[in-house]
Formats: C-alpha cells, structure tokens, sequence
C-alpha cells in the first residue's frame, strides 16, 4: 500500500509524547497542556443546555448559523473597531479546523510558508500536509523580551512563497507583536503580494496595554489577511471545539466550501453557547486575565531565581518558556522530569528547531499547583546544576 509523503511527513509531536506519559502517571502536575484547569463558566454550560431544549439540534449553514456570524463580526468591531460583514466570517471547528482552512486554500504544491517560530507545531504540520514547504523564521531574543527581526523574514522569502504564518500572542513564548513590527510585516506582504495568516487565539490575555492588538487594525486589505480567533481560552471552551476565521468574502466562501466536505459545520447548540459567550462574557474575560496575571507573576518570580534558567517575560498568552543553560536536549529532559517529579512541561523542540534549549511551562494552573510544581522544579534544577559543577560541565 502506498500512502502519500505529505502524511508520513508527519511526525508525532514530542509535546503529544510527554503529555501521554503524564496521563499513565498518577498525581502528575500537567503544566505541559495548553489549556486552563478551570472549567467552562456557567453561563456559558446553562446557553449549551438552553440550546439543546430549544431543539438547536439540526445542521447550520457550513460557515455557521447568520447569529453567530453576525455576533462575531459585532466583537470585531467593540474590539478593534475594524468592520467586518457576517459575510466575511465563518465559524469553525476549534481554530485547528480555521487553520488548515486557510493553509490549504493559500499553499500547495511547490510552494511555501513563512512561520515565525518557536511555534506550535500545527502551522508546519497543515504546510505540509499541503505540500507546501514551511519555513522557521526564528524570533531574536532580545533582553526580557522577543522580537521580528524584519531583514530574516524578507530574506526568507522567494517567488514561491504565498503565505506570512504569525501566531500573536504567541504559544509558546508568550511574545506579543508590537505595532511597528505588524505594520512592517504588512508591507512586506503587499510587496511581494503575499498572505498573513494571523493566529489570534489568545488576544484577550495580554499583560501591557501598549503592546498591539489585532492585525485587522494595521492590514485593511481582506484579501491580504486571513485571521483565525477562537472561543476556547478566553471563555475556557476548549472542549467545544469553536473557532472562527474573518477574511475577504471570496476566500470565507472558498474555505467553508472545503470546509463542507471536511467537518461540515459546528455542532449548532456549540454555535449558540458562543453567541452568549460573545454578549455576556466580558466580565468573566477581564476576571480571568486578572487570575492569569497573578499566576504568570508567580511563576515570573519563581523562575528567574533558578541558577541556570532565563525566562523572557511573556507579554500574553500563559506560557513561560524558560531557556536552560546547557541545554541540547529537551525532550530527554522533560521526559526526565516527569519521572523523577511528577511534572510534565512541553519540551522546546515541540515548537521547531529554535525552541530547543527551552521548555514551555503553562501557568493556566491553580496557584497551588502552581507553587507545588514551582517547588519541584527548584530542587531539580538545583540538583542539576550541582551535578554539572561537580562533573566539570
């Protein structure tokens, strides 16, 4: 039997590799997840269940039911004050589903993509699976933070190049573009007539009010700009599988026409509890970022006094992705770790080649499994340190 190269290409993830070994083990604390421990809020169980009474039960229209749609756009706009049509919006199956969409319908063949990296390793995977090649534009890091070295980036592109991947703020490394560095990715799109694919998933946990927000209010060309959103870390949805993508109405329509033959729509009662999540969840958004802010403090301060580790200082999402000094191989490191504490952080080369030498810590966690974890991580990094002094290293 012959199966294609772009499949086999494929490789499990080590981020899949470590978490499986923390579920096989008892009382393990698992930072290594990408999501919060908290569970969906009430009001948004009690729309799901409301929606299934009222018979929400059927098929929608592929792109999702106009409500949603138009109360998508409705947020874009509170947001951003950017305008959007329901026209120019689909809902989709988790934001995964809104990427592959939006890869596929930009690369194929004999092209490729330029993913600004460390990065969760599903833009790579969809270019290939595309038959696209993805190309790592690494980040710089630049003192506590990261930063788009713009010269790299334009240096990566050729005549086969079609798309532009960001993830902002960024799993894993918490680093959030600024203005000037969308503005200069925006100009090199329209140079050289290329497409943002911007992954905004977690742009309502930010930490500093001056950085950017979204690409929308810099790239006013829809048929420059796909950008994928999603309800599952700011209303803790996860498990609903609801996202969202806003682009040009030609490339929505040519999305959810693949999109029909892929996943179909959302299931309808999910489509509803998202149209609560949008009306009502701006206080439960703005308790969470407030909850998300203390514990990245936490961890912020727990770290950095660790000999050997430095932390940039994540300004969104809820990732800290410590380096370790000495560090060549992380996914032994992580799998070590988990067996001899009990915690399970995702190991860097999980987010490509320039995410090796660190680990990704996810403080979505409680504070108290936070601190328990933190403590862990102290000594076995102490211990660590001490072994490599006593050996030379």
């Amino acid at each position: 039997m012959r199966l294609r190269s772009e499949v086999l290409d494929v490789a499990e993830s080590p981020l899949v590799q470590i978490a499986t070994a923390a579920e096989r083990m008892a009382g393990a604390l698992k930072l290594c997840y990408g999501e919060s421990d908290l569970p969906t809020p009430d009001f948004v169980r009690r729309a799901g269940e409301a929606a299934i009474r009222a018979g929400h039960t059927c098929y929608t229209h592929t792109a999702g039911c106009p409500e949603l749609r138009e109360a998508i756009a409705a947020k874009v706009f509170d947001l951003h004050g950017v305008t959007y049509r329901a026209s120019e919006v689909m809902s989709t199956v988790g934001a995964s589903t809104a990427i592959f969409l939006a890869i596929r319908a930009c690369v194929g063949p004999g092209d490729n993509a330029l993913v600004i990296s460390p990065a969760y390793a599903i833009f790579v995977n969809d270019v290939i699976l595309a038959g696209g090649e993805p190309r790592a534009v690494p980040l710089v890091r630049d003192g506590r933070r990261f930063r788009l070295d713009i010269d790299r980036l334009h240096a990566a592109i050729d005549a086969q190049t079609r798309l532009i991947i960001v993830n902002s703020p960024s799993n894993p490394t918490g680093w959030t573009m600024t203005i000037e560095e969308q503005r200069a990715v925006g100009e090199l799109a329209d140079r050289h007539d290329l497409t943002i694919l911007a992954d905004e998933v977690y742009e309502r946990i930010v930490f500093d009010a001056s950085i950017a927000s979204s690409f929308a209010r810099v790239v006013h060309d829809k048929e420059r700009l796909i950008v994928v959103n999603s309800f599952s870390k700011t209303y803790n949805m996860t498990g609903w599988r609801l996202g969202w993508a806003q682009a040009s109405e030609r490339l929505i329509r040519l999305m959810y026409t693949a999109a029909e033959f892929i996943t179909s729509n959302p299931a309808a009662m999910v489509q509803q509890a998202g149209i609560v999540a949008l009306r009502d969840g701006e206080p439960y958004v703005a308790a969470l970022r407030a909850q998300y802010a203390r514990r990245r403090a936490q961890v912020l301060d727990a770290l950095s006094a660790i000999p050997g580790v430095s932390l940039p200082e994540p300004d969104g999402a809820f990732y800290a992705f410590p380096r370790i000094a000495g560090l060549e191989d992380s996914a032994a490191l992580t799998a070590d770790l988990l067996h001899r504490t009990g915690v399970a952080l995702a190991p860097g080369i999980a987010f490509g080649a320039s995410g090796e030498g660190s680990v990704r810590l996810c403080f979505a966690a409680s504070e108290a499994v936070l601190a328990d974890a933190l403590a862990r991580l102290r000594d076995y990094f102490g211990e660590r340190s001490t072994m490599a002094a006593a050996s030379g290293d």
